[in-house]
């Protein structure tokens, strides 16, 4: 049965009943390092770690063994842990006819776990139409681990605020959105040492605000691009400057520098055609796919442009992209690009 990250975490920490066979795949390891802490505790109890049977298979895995483990009762606390972390095992679309017959193998053997073991597979891909993943449906815990994007957040922060007994206001929330606006995917694991803080800062405060939000999320990294970024669009030109030279000192290089800064006037850009082509705040949204808040901030700024100048300041940083590459001039050359961008 397919279940989310969040239910089944939910289930160990409740110290309810689980499937025998946890099986945990997917591209964000935030929550497979999640399962993987929790599961011991609700496994063992509070039996001694000395007495806790727990057995990781991570290459090479021989199947009688891995049979062997888990068919043979604990002889200390009577429970017992199996990690299976052997990617081959899962395979892929190009897996071969001996890699489909340890599948199929594998697949009867997890179908039929006895009540003692617990198993936990851990993978990054698995191809859903093998017959290993349509068996394991049937008994297993299939928890799809996937990427939470920055515009996706909400509910996930609203999720560790409660967990902490306090909540966002929605300043605060889309704050830390329009902070990882300029990431793909967002750090969930930096983002929970944040929070953290966040609840350390605010004290007895149950209602967390922008201000609290902006003082304490500054070690996120994504914090100083978003303040250049942000810089740009506001054409405040010292500021973008100075935030520039600061990402210099830093040690960031030149082309992840002109590939952010690209991305910022894409993004104002394509506001820019969408708002001419009459679309609403809802549609440049969806569009964008960025939060609402985020969207009308974007909105405001677009118009300190024209379209035209937008599209120079791409294809310059493009043919910056191209001569840092042959050994051209570097940050003078983005100096140049974006004082001619932000200059009236």
């Amino acid at each position: 049965m397919e279940i989310t990250a969040e239910k089944i975490m939910q289930q160990l920490h409740k110290g309810e009943q689980v499937a025998s066979v946890i099986a945990v795949f997917g591209e964000e390891g935030y929550y497979k390092d999640k399962i993987a802490a929790a599961l011991p505790q609700a496994v063992f109890g509070e039996a001694a770690q000395e007495d806790r049977e727990v057995t990781v298979f991570e290459r090479d895995t021989d199947l009688k063994e891995l049979s062997a483990v888990i068919n043979t009762y604990p002889f200390f606390s009577g429970r017992s842990l199996v990690v299976l972390k052997d990617e081959k095992l899962w395979g892929g679309k190009d897996a071969g006819e001996k890699r489909k017959q340890q599948q199929e193998e594998l697949a009867v053997l997890l179908a039929d776990v006895p009540d003692h073991c617990q198993v936990l597979v851990l993978g990054e891909k698995i191809d859903k139409r093998s017959k290993l993943y349509k068996s394991l449906l049937k008994t297993a815990a299939m928890v799809e681990c996937k990427p939470v994007k920055a515009y996706q957040l909400k509910p996930w922060l609203d999720e560790q605020a409660a967990v902490r007994g306090c909540r966002f206001d929605y300043e605060a929330s889309q704050t830390i959105m329009e902070y990882l606006s300029v990431t793909d995917n967002a750090p969930l694991l930096l983002l929970e040492q944040e929070i953290e803080k966040l609840a350390v800062y605010a004290g007895q405060r149950k209602i967390w605000t922008q201000n609290d939000v902006e003082q304490v999320f500054a070690a996120l990294p994504e914090v100083s691009r978003f303040a250049l970024l942000n810089a740009i669009a506001e054409k405040r030109l010292g500021q973008a400057l100075q935030l520039l030279g600061e990402e210099r000192k830093h040690g960031n290089t030149v082309l992840a520098l002109c590939g952010l800064i690209s991305f910022q006037v894409r993004r104002l850009g394509r506001v820019k055609e969408l708002l001419e082509g009459s679309a609403s705040q809802a549609e440049i949204a969806s569009e964008l796919k960025a939060a609402p808040f985020a969207i009308k901030k974007m909105i405001e700024q677009s118009r300190r442009f024209q379209l035209g100048e937008l599209e120079r300041a791409l294809l310059e940083l493009s043919q910056l992209n191209i001569e840092v590459r042959y050994g051209g001039r570097q940050f003078e050359k983005l100096e140049e690009i974006i004082i001619k961008l932000l200059s009236d």
